[in-house]
């Protein structure tokens, strides 16, 4: 048994899947290496039955980077053409967002568009016991 810590972008938005052997999710995600130079993209299959991930599921969508921590398992499948291919694939124990930085949103805009506003002195400024927007107080 091989457990591995692995962490990719979700290609396709998660299924649920309810069959005869009960409900499981499914997504596939691209784990990326960066080696002599070069990028190259696996693609590993996560599976899981736990009532916590199924729920998660709705929120595992295309362009997601999340982390699974699980067990590896590997098979081989046939194409069309009847080319052999490896399909990686996952039984998680444990799936986790990750945060890839700060994002562009319009809180971030409005933020911007306020500071240029206030640089021309063009409005007022806002009473003294009014709550300040500050940006190095911000968590992210």
């Amino acid at each position: 048994m091989i457990y591995t810590h692995t962490i990719g972008r979700i290609g396709k938005d998660c299924r649920v899947i309810t069959g005869t052997h009960g409900t499981f999710m499914a997504v596939d995600i691209a784990v990326d290496d960066y080696s002599k130079g070069r990028n190259i993209t696996t693609w590993v299959r996560v599976k899981s039955s736990k009532e916590n991930h199924i729920r998660l599921a709705e929120y595992l969508t295309k362009g997601r980077m999340v982390l699974v921590e699980g067990t590896l398992t590997s098979s081989i499948w046939t194409d069309r053409n009847g080319e052999n291919h490896i399909q990686h694939s996952i039984i998680a124990d444990s799936i986790a967002f990750v945060n890839t930085g700060k994002k562009e949103t319009a809180d971030n805009t409005a933020t911007q568009v306020r500071k240029a506003v206030k640089a021309e002195g063009n409005t007022p400024e806002p009473p003294a016991d009014a709550p300040q927007d500050k940006d190095e107080d911000l968590p992210f």
